[in-house]
């Protein structure tokens, strides 16, 4: 499944562009979003920020894309979808400033019904200080499974996380 562009009343998903980089920077850089996520880099240069858009691009279908403001098309977060067999893993970040207003949820959504009907079960996993997160993603439909141990842990030091699931038949 590749996704080109979704067009909601508030959010553009897109993919990733060139000039997405300078935001790329910025937003990874606050320790706001940085701290949950565990395969950033921290800090963030502007090399990483290429070579994300560029490796996402080479990918078919793109594991990344943009979430952008429908008015102004600037990138207001990331959302992706990293596929292995029929189960995919969700991952997702705002902007802090974008955050609350029901942007994250509305990306997921759309996000989720443009997969295809091989895809069997999505997941994310979650710190767990990161309460927003939980709340989101019970929201859009998944549940709390259990426990992960990521490879890597994230910027607040955690490998043990939350488990979160959604069947998608």
């Amino acid at each position: 499944m590749s996704l080109n562009i979704v067009d909601t009343e508030r959010i553009r998903l897109r993919p990733l562009e060139a000039k997405d980089v300078s935001r790329l920077v910025e937003a990874l850089n606050d320790w706001d979003t940085a701290q949950w996520l565990p395969t950033v880099p921290f800090p963030y240069r502007r090399e990483d920020a290429e070579s994300f858009i560029t490796d996402n691009a080479s990918m078919n279908p793109p594991q990344a894309y943009a979430i952008a403001s429908r008015r102004s098309d600037e990138l207001i977060g990331v959302i992706g979808l990293v596929r292995s067999g029929t189960t995919a893993e969700l991952g997702y970040w705002l902007v802090p400033r974008h955050r609350g207003l029901g942007l994250a949820s509305e990306a997921i959504q759309h996000l989720i019904a443009a997969q295809d009907a091989s895809l069997a079960s999505i997941f994310a996993t979650v710190d767990r200080g990161n309460i927003p997160s939980m709340k989101l993603l019970e929201r859009v439909g998944f549940r709390l499974t259990g426990e992960h141990a990521r490879e890597t842990p994230n910027r607040r030091g955690n490998i043990v996380v939350l488990r979160y699931e959604r069947d998608m038949r």
